[in-house]
């Protein structure tokens, strides 16, 4: 078997994806799978346990030919652009599987699985098994410990990112205070406050790395105020595989429902995510996959939401909810993790 998975958007969208793989060679140990990314992903799966090759979708690939070189046997769509399909359907792959939901998945799907997502019905994760049913391969329910998404990195290159950054031999803390999209965030300020209070809990043992892109401009604007001297890390300038080798040997990683949440969890490391309560945005679809206690904790609004898609604002009677997840709760759940 040679199967092409195409996850080609985002970051922690594509790590949700990666069990599929794992599981397809539980059942089929010698299938052949290669992932579609983005060009954003770049080496993330880099020496991946259950993926044999990574196809970047950019104008430099020549997918067409791609994809009659390695004749595959298999396509899923999971997620992102749709042209893999349409190569599918033209050079004559026999199983045309995934998620069918807007049309064009309709059109080039022949094993597709029709989901309404929207229902958060499960996470993302389970969603995204589900889709290998049309192989014989059952569903139910799935061993999150089992299924965590995986990333590898070598020793040498987690050293040679702490020597670039200045962090080799030092305690550290690793902040990530922006996201992408529309999805409901903890405000700037208190994120600097969290650091403040971290400090005071555990004077001077740690350097607080604060990581961001060049769109996270809007969430760092609070934690310039802070009174600590903070370590500001632009994962753009950096790398990919050199902000990993950062995350890997973290301390403790507080972020909110973003890419390098899930990569921290994939990464092994102990972390605090931060969730929204609206249903699509929530933690039970969302949440990095192995919530072990020991390793992970999740905040979210105590507040009931009645939204689905996006926040009502000064409709509803909870508006600024994300404000409700107090400093003190997040410095405890810190506290416990370490």
């Amino acid at each position: 078997m040679k199967i092409i998975i195409n996850r080609s958007d985002a970051i922690g969208d594509t790590l949700l994806t990666t069990p599929m793989a794992q599981k397809i060679k539980e059942y089929f140990p010698h299938a052949h799978i290669t992932f579609i990314i983005s060009p954003r992903i770049g080496d993330l799966l880099k020496n991946h346990p259950y993926i044999d090759d990574t196809w970047v979708l950019n104008d430099e690939i020549n997918l067409y030919q791609k994809f009659k070189e390695y004749r595959p046997t298999h396509y899923f769509y999971v997620g992102g652009s749709y042209k893999p399909g349409l190569l599918a359907l033209i050079t004559g792959v026999p199983f045309r599987g995934g998620l069918k939901s807007r049309w064009p998945s309709f059109l080039l799907l022949n094993h597709g699985v029709r989901q309404k997502r929207s229902k958060v019905e499960m996470h993302e994760v389970e969603y995204n098994l589900e889709l290998l049913s049309p192989l014989g391969i059952p569903k139910g329910p799935v061993d999150r410990k089992k299924y965590r998404p995986v990333l590898k990195l070598t020793e040498d290159e987690i050293e040679n990112a702490l020597i670039k950054m200045g962090l080799k031999d030092k305690k550290y803390i690793v902040v990530h205070p922006g996201m992408s999209g529309h999805t409901l965030n903890w405000p700037s300020d208190k994120y600097a406050r969290l650091i403040e209070q971290i400090d005071e809990t555990y004077p001077g043992k740690f350097t607080f790395v604060v990581s961001f892109t060049p769109t996270d401009g809007p969430y760092l604007k609070g934690l310039k105020d802070c009174a600590l001297d903070l370590l500001f890390l632009d994962g753009a300038k950096l790398g990919l595989r050199n902000y990993m080798g950062i995350l890997k040997n973290a301390s403790i990683f507080i972020g909110p429902s973003t890419g390098p949440t899930h990569m921290a969890n994939a990464l092994g490391v102990k972390l605090v995510g931060i969730y929204s309560p609206i249903k699509v945005q929530s933690a039970l679809r969302w949440a990095p996959y192995d919530v072990d206690e020991t390793m992970t904790r999740v905040a979210t609004p105590n507040v009931t939401c009645g939204e689905t898609i996006k926040c009502a604002r000064e409709a509803c009677p909870y508006f600024e909810c994300m404000e409700k997840i107090e400093v003190k709760e997040m410095v405890n759940h810190v506290k416990e993790l370490l």
